[in-house]
């Protein structure tokens, strides 16, 4: 007779608008309901005491959702006897499921459980609308704007809430963040032997990537679990089991949050020669990596790879590859956006460029804004990068684990490790890079319009993409003029004169209306019929144009 195990249901709900902290975690027991695009739990208990539980005991569920579809995922051990599956509910209605394991108290246990209709917007997807942008899942689209916060999971960093509130009040939607506690390795996701997961580091990785979907629940942290630990990624091609769980491990996690993406590495330098240094890893590794992982994924959750600056991306071919992820430089006329555009179509990330720290302009402000509004005019994204993230907080009471001392001094170090925007800008650390972030926001929401189906038309405007972005469809029409002050981003100004904008419209009626990108104000205007025109700004610097085709 099999015996008895005890398990219990969690329900984790997370809703709200973006930008407001109104979400929840409940965690009830034997509940019988969870939230449409909420995450499910559920967990039981090994008998087995002699079995490495990481490595030797298997767990999968497979869930059978209200349309017949079936998706099965890994479980994991999340401490002694306890292992843990999660859902992601993508689809409300009445859910089964059924467990199969090598363990017999975990083996063949079944039960059901309803997904409810909620607010939540879901996971990040192509949109089905248009390759080049994101969507929820629940159909709204997605304004890519990034941040760069790499060790925001990780235990050394002391300011990780002051920084997640202030990245999400700052406008991004994205964080870049990896699992390394050292620059360049992830030792510290397993035990001394180097293969016993480390449960209270990923623990803690939890806790920060729960704390931002119950939060910001709008925002999309972009997990890098590999970091840039070369020799652990070239070790797994030859089968290393600790470099092969680390992305299984990771996956059983997360891969049910809607939360999350994947980007393998970070900054690596892909070669197909045999001997190997430094950054350099196998071209075969990354793509049996991707493939690996995408077989596995169960809820379709993206996935990409990083790779070293001016190099592109070389899986533009590759199945697994869901969007392109680029590292470049001055990329403030999207010319790398609009050449991947011509190669795949896919949405295409510029998620490296200037730093404030590192390589700043000599106008930070205004290189960013100009970054942001270039690439999405260009029909992609892109992101930006204020403190060293990828060193920990420099403050001299922080230990190596992130225990604060009794001496503790606020905003010490703060040029290092992840704190508050806002705060470092209060410091005098940051140059307020990203301050015009919320306005891009609040250009579409006042305007009632996305970026989905629209072409980049450069052409439209002269083809001078370093003065002139143009994206339109057969309704509207934006540019952006950046009216910049010479022939180089790193130290150009915008420029003290105001600018104007030279183009062609089809017979018709139009309504312009100037945005001013550094101070999210509307300036109207009257309306024009087609024809040649020469549009003028209201003022100096640089403005964004808005013109509707009224018939």
């Amino acid at each position: 007779m099999r015996p008895v195990i005890a398990f219990y249901f969690t329900i984790a709900i997370f809703s709200s608008p973006a930008n407001h902290c109104v979400g929840q975690n409940v965690m009830e027991r034997d509940s019988k309901q969870a939230l449409h695009y909420g995450v499910y739990e559920l967990s039981f208990h090994t008998s087995e005491k002699g079995k490495d539980p990481f490595y030797e005991l298997d767990l999968k569920l497979v869930f059978t959702l209200p349309g017949g579809s079936r998706v099965t995922v890994d479980g994991f051990n999340d401490g002694g006897s306890l292992f843990k599956a999660r859902a992601y509910c993508e689809e409300p209605g009445i859910w089964t499921w059924e467990s199969k394991s090598n363990d017999p108290a975990m083996d063949g246990l079944s039960g059901s459980f309803e997904v409810l209709p909620s607010k939540l917007k879901g996971k990040l997807q192509v949109h089905p609308k248009d390759p080049y942008q994101f969507a929820y899942d629940n159909g709204d689209w997605f304004l890519h704007i990034g941040d760069t916060g790499y060790r925001f999971v990780v235990a050394s960093e002391p300011f990780w809430k002051e920084y997640i509130d202030q990245a999400s009040e700052m406008g991004a939607t994205k964080i870049r963040t990896w699992f390394a506690m050292e620059r360049s390795g992830v030792s510290d996701l397993f035990e001394g032997d180097g293969k016993t997961i480390a449960l209270n580091y990923w623990r803690e990785i939890e806790r920060r990537i729960s704390y931002t979907l119950e939060n910001h629940p709008h925002m999309v942290l972009q997990l890098i679990p590999y970091a840039e630990d070369a020799d652990l990624i070239n070790s797994y091609a030859s089968g290393n089991p600790a470099a092969q769980k680390v992305a299984q491990y990771a996956q059983a996690r997360w891969s049910s949050f809607p939360n999350i993406q994947w980007t393998m590495s970070n900054d690596m330098v892909i070669v197909t020669k045999d001997s190997l240094s430094g950054r350099e890893v196998h071209f075969q590794t990354i793509h049996l990596m991707g493939s690996d992982m995408a077989a596995r994924e169960p809820w379709g959750t993206l996935l990409t790879n990083h790779q070293s600056r001016f190099k592109g991306y070389d899986f533009v071919q590759e199945t697994w590859s869901d969007f392109v992820t680029l590292e470049d430089l001055d990329q403030v006329a999207g010319l790398k956006i609009l050449e991947y555009r011509k190669k795949i179509r896919q949405p295409i990330v510029n998620d490296e460029d200037r730093y404030e720290l590192y390589r700043p302009a000599a106008h930070r402000r205004y290189f960013f804004r100009r970054l942001m509004w270039a690439s999405l005019l260009s029909g992609g994204h892109a992101t930006y990068g204020g403190l060293r993230t990828y060193e920990a907080y420099g403050g001299h009471n922080i230990g190596p684990r992130g225990q604060m001392s009794n001496d503790y001094i606020p905003f010490e170090g703060m040029e290092k490790g992840v704190s508050g925007y806002f705060d470092a800008n209060k410091k005098g650390i940051l140059f307020q890079g990203g301050h015009d972030f919320r306005h891009i926001h609040q250009f579409f929401s006042t305007a009632g319009i996305d970026l989905v189906g629209m072409q980049p038309d450069d052409g439209m405007v002269g083809n001078a993409p370093f003065t002139y972005k143009c994206i339109r469809d057969e309704e509207n029409i934006i540019i952006y003029l950046a009216n910049p002050s010479g022939e180089n981003p790193e130290t150009d100004f915008p420029a003290r004169a105001v600018p104007y904008v030279e183009l062609y419209l089809e017979e018709g009626e139009y309504k312009p209306q100037w945005f001013d990108p550094d101070a999210g104000t509307w300036v109207r205007s009257g309306r024009i019929m087609g024809g040649q025109h020469r549009l003028v700004a209201p003022s100096i610097e640089d403005w964004v144009l808005l013109i509707r085709k009224l018939d």
